[in-house]
C-alpha cells in the first residue's frame, strides 16, 4: 500500500503537467445555433385578418330594446292552452317566492303570493332568460300551469306559501302600478332572524 501511493503521483503528476492546452471557443463558432428571427407576414395576410376582426357597430333599434327591462324575455314560451292567470313580478327583499297571481276578474287582494316552479323540458322560469333575476321586477304575465299539491317554507317569515308549477307563458309587459301588498305577513320577530315559535306544518 506505501508503494502505491508514490507510484500514482509519478505517473499522474507529469500527465497532468505536460497535457496539451484545450482549444479556447470562439463566441463566432459555426457549431453554436443562432437563434431563428421570425420573418414578418405577408402585407396581404395582415390586411386579411384586419378585415375578419372588424367590429361591426350595432343597430340603433338593438341597442335601445337591449336597454328595456325584461327586453330579453321571450313573449310566449311554453303550453299556452287552458286554465290561465294573470301574475304579477313582486321582489320583496330577504323574502322567497316569485311573486302574485290572480284569475282575470279579481282583485290584486285577493291574490296569491306564489313560489314559482319550472316544468323541466317544457317551460323555464321567466326570469331565467335574462341577466340578472330582478330584471322584470314589476313586468305582468299570463301563466298556464296548475298549483302544486304541496307548499314551500319562507324561512325569514317562517310561513308556508303556495307554489305555482309553469308550464307556459305569455309576456304582458311592464305592470302599470307596483303592487304595494306585503306577502304573507312576518311571524318572526325581525327580519333575517329565526323564529322563536316551531314551523307552522299545515
Amino acid at each position: 500500500m506505501g508503494l502505491l501511493i508514490p507510484l500514482f503521483l509519478w505517473v499522474a503528476i507529469p500527465a497532468v503537467l505536460f497535457a496539451p492546452p484545450l482549444p479556447l471557443r470562439s463566441l463566432s463558432s459555426p457549431t453554436e445555433s443562432n437563434p431563428v428571427t421570425p420573418t414578418p407576414a405577408p402585407a396581404q395576410e395582415v390586411r386579411e385578418s384586419e378585415e375578419e376582426e372588424e367590429i361591426r357597430k350595432p343597430v340603433e333599434e338593438k341597442v335601445v330594446r337591449a336597454t328595456l327591462p325584461a327586453a330579453h324575455t321571450p313573449a310566449k314560451h311554453g303550453e299556452t292552452d287552458g286554465e290561465s292567470w294573470v301574475a304579477q313580478r313582486t321582489m320583496v327583499e330577504d323574502y322567497c317566492g316569485w311573486g302574485w297571481i290572480k284569475k282575470d276578474k279579481e282583485s290584486w287582494r285577493q291574490a296569491r303570493w306564489v313560489a314559482l316552479e319550472g316544468t323541466a323540458g317544457i317551460c323555464p322560469l321567466p326570469h331565467t332568460f335574462l341577466p340578472r333575476p330582478e330584471d322584470d321586477k314589476n313586468y305582468q304575465y299570463r301563466f298556464y300551469g296548475t298549483f302544486a299539491p304541496y307548499r314551500a317554507y319562507e324561512p325569514q317569515a317562517d310561513v308556508w306559501v303556495d307554489v305555482f308549477i309553469l308550464k307556459g307563458f305569455m309576456s304582458l309587459g311592464p305592470a302599470k302600478e307596483e303592487i304595494r301588498r306585503p306577502p304573507p305577513a312576518q311571524a318572526s320577530s325581525g327580519v333575517n332572524r329565526f323564529a322563536e315559535r316551531g314551523a307552522n306544518f299545515r
